[in-house]
């Protein structure tokens, strides 16, 4: 073999080394990088499997927690409900030792009118109270201007108008606010229990919002004795008239109508010559008037009726549930 030859092999020995070299190098710098990448990669699932690990237990106290607080809930209802029984039972107490302590006291029976009549004598303290309907509305600061002058107390059974908010100010300066309805209309009110209490009911949330008392005190749109319900649903005041005693309620009429619910602005010397008729002979009267936009000849009527009575002896107090009982007779 020839010098070139040998040296010919030597150079291919050498670029097969050199190559073999480069193969073995890469392979280890692969091996060194996937072993490194299969590292990070078993970290980064083990770091998974942790955090799912704690998203489970995580879960698992929520669900605790919701049915902790679920259960909790069930508790407070059932709580809620008790106390609402007590505070039922306490108003049916406390209507009944008014209607057995009332017993003393005059109460009201139908005339052939169809209005109540209180029979008993004027000996005695006189109490007046003064009532009005379907309000508050644009006459209601002016009536109170009126009684606040006259220092006499009264009772508003309201309905809900755009004018409620002058309850704050009727509660705030010792009046009663009571409840008349929520929306007066006989043909929905009327047309079955249920729908009388959703009505009332409505009513009463919105009295409480903004004065924070539950209001007892109720007067049927009507009164107790209107045969306009029969229209609607035969019987049902028979059978409201004491669902709402049974629910802690009282229900007031009145023994003397001012006559203002006849028309709209009648005249100022009728209101006070049915107010003066319909007074003699009694100790306590209820009278009947409305807070509506359209009766303002009853306010104006107002100081002078308030001089007469009590110029007659008659003191003015709000109702109260312990209040003599003013019933009519039922006509449905």
């Amino acid at each position: 073999m020839s010098a070139n030859q040998g040296l010919f092999k030597n150079k291919i020995f050498l670029i097969t080394l050199s190559f073999l070299l480069v193969i073995i190098l890469a392979a280890g710098i692969f091996g060194m990088e996937y072993s490194s990448v299969v590292s990070e990669n078993n970290s980064k699932n083990s770091q998974i499997n942790a955090l799912e690990s704690e998203l489970n237990d995580l879960s698992s106290k929520n669900a605790e927690n919701e049915s902790k607080i679920s259960n909790q809930q069930k508790e407070r209802d059932e709580l809620n409900s008790k106390i609402k029984q007590l505070e039922d039972e306490v108003s049916r107490i406390k209507l009944l030792k008014a209607q057995k302590s009332s017993s003393a006291k005059p109460s009201t029976s139908k005339t052939p009118s169809g209005t109540s009549n209180n029979n008993s004598s004027t000996s005695g303290p006189k109490v007046c109270y003064l009532t009005f309907d379907d309000g508050p509305s644009d006459n209601t600061l002016k009536i109170l201007d009126i009684l606040k002058k006259a220092n006499a107390k009264a009772t508003f059974f309201v309905v809900g108008t755009s004018k409620l908010d002058y309850i704050k100010r009727i509660h705030a300066e010792g009046h009663t606010v009571a409840l008349h309805a929520n929306n007066h209309d006989y043909s929905k009110i009327y047309k079955s229990e249920q729908a009388y209490f959703d009505d009332l009911t409505k009513l009463s949330n919105k009295v409480k919002n903004l004065i924070g008392i539950e209001s007892k005190i109720i007067r049927f749109p009507g009164g107790s004795s209107n045969a306009v319900s029969r229209k609607y649903n035969k019987g049902i005041m028979t059978r409201l008239t004491k669902q709402v005693q049974q629910k802690g309620y009282v229900y007031v009429d009145w023994n003397v109508d001012s006559t203002d619910a006849s028309g709209n602005n009648i005249s100022k010397a009728r209101i006070l010559s049915s107010v003066k008729n319909n007074c003699k002979g009694k100790s306590n009267i209820c009278i009947l008037m409305h807070d509506t936009a359209a009766k303002k000849t009853t306010v104006d009527a107002l100081p002078e009726m308030i001089s007469y009575l009590k110029a007659q002896g008659y003191r003015f107090d709000a109702l109260t549930t312990s209040s003599p009982i003013f019933h009519h007779g039922l006509n449905n």
